[in-house]
């Protein structure tokens, strides 16, 4: 195996495979995280497969960086938890949220504390990632905390490591280098047959040429101009689109996809010399022009990411406006010991950025729909990273179509078996439907809580904002609850739905018996003593304007609950 930061080519071009001799069940198109995850579990399970990627160098991207405990576990039900290990991966053990001068610690939970969470009275699995927990509820990935931790890392260092993984230790897996360039049909039935794909020519293929940010699976457009390769055609019964998010195959007559909608881009930046709040924990820093995240990737040089989300047209980077928005709209509302850092990395790297798209799912395998092809990971569903939930629900889509998609009784093994496109389109629906435990909360709550935490565009938002903060630094189970949501360790549909609205009633309570957030009736630090004259005669006031906030707790999650659960 290479030691350097690329993957080894499995071809090293075209002169030295013969596509022809190729008679794979499944294509897949990205070895990007899910890609990789597929082509793994497919290939274990007795599926053949060619794994197709534009580039196996190691990308280099800002986000896909933090891994939840429930991705971690996902990973374990894999068999491939150990692409954690060699890369440098940091433990995250929860969340902390600083708003002004408050901070709130949301730890994982610890190891035993949620035993059998995963589980029926009857010891059948549930939510599809309770392998790693046995009949005493214990957890089998390692903790140095004894906390049910996540990860955090570069994200090419994952993105190598899954590769690698793949090309090792695949059963059935054949990986190659080469552009897809078009879906090839079927002339009689209009069914996804196979790919067209460009295989660069032998002689520009060697493993350091063409090292940068592209491939199928990275979420960055590639403008460099492509070198001429050799075309050629490859078939399967099933092809897999897993090109990322700005797939070009999303598009394809028959999918019947929505179109994204970016709400907001990420600006990253690394710090050094850096000291989180709370040290393993990712932190979110609240500020009137929207949230910043940080967590740090990297053990050795202690490196801090810093995704600072940004409303609207980005400014410009290249006459320094983006840089001169941040230092002017965020640095000022970050703790003091992180603006040094910040300001220096500002001054010093580039800044670069990433679309926070919001793409719904849409159930695949109806009779109108395209056939032959699965849409999966990004190309299919997105939602906002603040949450760093997009790589669990890839890892959870992974095994539950890994599922039904191996052999069985009714999808034999061998190309024929996989033909019934009418047996694929049921357990497509059925897929659709059982992935929604997980994915549907990951959703839901990245949406809900950005739409809470994206900025004070509106009173009533900041409202619903101070009364979160407030109701998980009460502890117990009103963090408990969340940061179960939040780690996809219970992903619970009700669960969302009720710590929602008890938070939405919390801010109510405590609009009545404080008045609104930045009203003079609040007590300072010069003034400590709440007034209960004025409270009392605001009172009126402030229940009516509590129905506004009602109003806006359920525009903002009603909907997002509706897009995501409509067929």
């Amino acid at each position: 195996m290479s030691t350097t930061p690329e993957v080894e080519v499995a071809s090293s071009g075209i002169d030295h495979v013969s596509i022809h001799s190729l008679q794979p069940e499944i294509i897949i198109i990205g070895a990007g995280v899910i890609g990789c995850a597929l082509a793994y579990s497919l290939s274990q399970s007795g599926r053949s497969v060619v794994l197709l990627e534009r580039d196996l160098s190691e990308p280099d991207r800002i986000v896909g960086e933090l891994l939840q405990p429930g991705g971690v576990a996902a990973l374990e039900e894999l068999g491939m938890a150990d692409v954690l290990d060699g890369i440098d991966a940091v433990p995250v053990e929860g969340y902390c949220i600083v708003s002004g001068e408050e901070k709130v610690g949301c730890p994982y939970p610890l190891l035993e504390e949620m035993a059998g969470i995963h589980q029926h009275q009857d010891g059948k699995e549930q939510n599809g990632i309770s392998a790693h927990i046995d009949k005493k509820g214990k957890w089998h990935v390692d903790s140095e905390s004894g906390k049910k931790e996540g990860r955090s890392f570069h994200h090419g260092k994952l993105i190598s490591s899954l590769r690698r993984k793949v090309l090792n230790q695949g059963k059935n897996v054949t990986v190659l280098e080469a552009t897809v360039k078009d879906l090839v049909f079927c002339e009689h039935t209009n069914r996804v047959i196979g790919v067209s794909a460009s295989f660069k020519p032998a002689s520009n293929t060697s493993s350091g040429e063409g090292k940068g940010n592209v491939g199928n699976s990275d979420d960055t457009r590639d403008s460099r101009p492509q070198p001429t390769g050799i075309v050629k055609k490859i078939y399967a019964p099933i092809t897999i689109i897993a090109d990322g998010c700005f797939s070009k195959f999303r598009l394809t007559p028959g999918t019947r996809t929505p179109t994204p909608k970016t709400r907001s881009h990420f600006v990253g930046i690394i710090l050094e010399d850096c000291k989180l709040p709370i040290q393993n924990m990712g932190t979110v820093c609240l500020t009137p022009s929207g949230p910043v995240l940080l967590y740090q990737i990297g053990r050795e040089k202690g490196e801090v990411r810093m995704l600072v989300d940004v409303k609207g047209k980005l400014p410009s980077v290249g006459d320094g406006s983006l840089k001169r928005h941040i230092e002017a709209n965020y640095v000022p509302h970050l703790p003091a010991e992180l603006q040094s850092p910040v300001l220096s990395a500002l001054a010093t790297q580039r800044l670069r950025s990433m679309p926070n798209t919001f793409l719904p799912p849409s159930i695949q395998g109806l009779s109108n729909h395209l056939s032959g092809a699965i849409l999966v990971g990004d190309a299919y569903n997105m939602r906002h990273p603040l949450t760093g939930g997009g790589m669990t629900v890839a890892f959870n889509d992974a095994i539950i179509l890994t599922k039904y998609l191996k052999p069985s009784e009714q999808l034999p093994s061998g190309r024929a078996g996989l033909e019934d496109w009418d047996k694929v389109s049921e357990y497509l629906r059925e897929w659709f439907w059982e992935r929604k435990k997980l994915s549907g909360v990951v959703n839901v709550l990245s949406m809900a809580l950005y739409s809470l935490f994206g900025g004070a565009d509106e009173p009533e938002l900041e409202v619903l904002r101070e009364g979160c903060v407030k109701y998980l630094g009460m502890g117990g189970e009103r963090v408990a609850g969340p940061v179960g949501l939040l780690s996809a360790l219970t992903p619970a549909p009700l669960m969302l739905f009720y710590h929602f609205f008890s938070v939405a009633f919390y801010s109510i309570f405590l609009l009545l018996i404080k008045g609104p957030p930045n009203s003079s009736l609040r007590s300072t630090k010069s003034n400590p003593v709440l007034n209960p004259l004025l409270v009392l005669l605001t009172l009126p006031l402030n229940l009516i304007y509590s129905i506004k906030v009602f109003w806006t707790a359920c525009v903002v999650l009603l909907p997002v609950i509706y897009t995501e659960f409509r067929v």
